[in-house]
């Protein structure tokens, strides 16, 4: 027998932003229903939960916004046999063949052990989906990702070795951003500074003593084309054009710059139109008065709030100001709303 803490209660907080990431990693113990989580009537039994104290952990460390909280006992636990099932209910009804065959009994009177419906898993869940769906909701998100902590989830640890094309589309994006950040700021001598400094030596020594203004054309002549990262800031326009909007507005002509500017009670806001499950572009749906992806079904409301499908959390906000009357938008600098940033006057412009 082995000595460990052993989960004897558990709860949820308020807060709960339904990511479904709790009953991926422990289904017998959670519930995830249509605007919150709850426990399970059975896993409300301390003799219930103490066998499944690495899930209910393991959930509690998932959970995004922080809100699964536990109590602990010190226990003995038995070393789980491999192949085990983690669930209780399994393991008995794998159990009931052999006790069976040790003491036989009349058919009539066999009667296999109900299942709950609630806690019935059909299968194992699939690897992928669930290690997309950790890194989707783990704590810090693409920053986990790209630099997880001693506290991060074997999972989220897991994608920092992922080849950049196997990564989900926001990540492998994340890690892009990364790297070009990290490039410009160690500085020091550069590819195009050394062809740059090739082409001048290469220049004076066959042209001896030509003009510093030849010099400059023999250099650009031999630099590669290279395609400079655009500027984060978007000027799209007066802000009357913006304030002049109905609450509940999209304006959708500046998503080709990666925003939607929409219309709320008293202010305006730049909403980022990456989808927060796997990357995917929604759609406004004007008619439908939402934003709908189209490749998982998730969907939001006019403010950019999460209301159906698989996406985690609601849209993220870039920063936008007023810059000499025009609206601004700087795509370097996010908001988001599951963290309280929505509030930070950055997030928004009032009209």
């Amino acid at each position: 027998m082995a000595t460990k803490e052993l989960v004897t209660k558990v709860w949820i907080e308020d807060g709960c932003i339904v990511c479904d990431a709790c009953e991926t990693s422990s289904p017998t113990v959670f519930e995830v229903t249509d605007d919150t989580c709850i426990i399970r009537p059975e896993a409300l039994s301390a003799e219930f939960t103490k066998p499944l104290t690495d899930s209910i952990v393991e959930a509690a460390e998932e959970c995004p916004v922080d809100v699964i909280k536990f109590d602990t006992v010190a226990g003995e636990a038995p070393d789980a046999p491999a192949g085990a099932p983690a669930d209780p209910a399994e393991a008995s009804v794998e159990k009931a063949p052999a006790a069976a065959a040790a003491k036989p009994a009349p058919v009539v009177e066999a009667k296999a052990p109900e299942k709950k419906p609630a806690a019935a898993v059909a299968g194992d869940p699939d690897p992928a989906i669930q290690s997309l769906l950790r890194a989707a909701t783990s704590r810090g998100g693409a920053a986990a990702i790209l630099a997880p902590d001693e506290g991060s989830a074997p999972a989220v640890k897991a994608l920092q070795s992922t080849p950049s094309k196997d990564l989900p589309p926001d990540a492998r994006q994340a890690r892009i951003m990364a790297g070009t950040k990290k490039a410009s700021e160690e500085g020091g001598v550069s590819r195009r500074g050394v062809l740059a400094g090739s082409a001048c030596g290469v220049g004076w020594l066959a042209l001896g003593g030509t003009t510093a203004v030849s010099g400059l054309a023999f250099q650009r002549f031999m630099m590669p084309n290279v395609l400079e990262e655009p500027d984060p800031k978007v000027r799209v326009g007066p802000a009357d054009v913006y304030s002049s909007m109905n609450p509940g507005e999209v304006n959708e002509e500046t998503k080709p710059d990666g925003f939607w500017i929409i219309r709320n009670e008293g202010s305006i806001a730049a909403l980022n139109i990456i989808c927060t499950h796997l990357g995917c572009i929604p759609n406004w749906l004007p008619n439908d008065r939402k934003f709908k992806c189209p490749c998982h079904g998730s969907g939001f409301y006019p403010d950019g709030i999460n209301f159906e499908g698989p996406a985690p959390r609601p849209l993220e906000r870039f920063r936008i100001m007023l810059v000499d009357g025009i609206v601004t938008v700087d795509r370097s600098k996010k908001f988001q709303y599951e963290k309280g940033e929505w509030d930070n006057p950055d997030s928004y412009v009032e009209v």
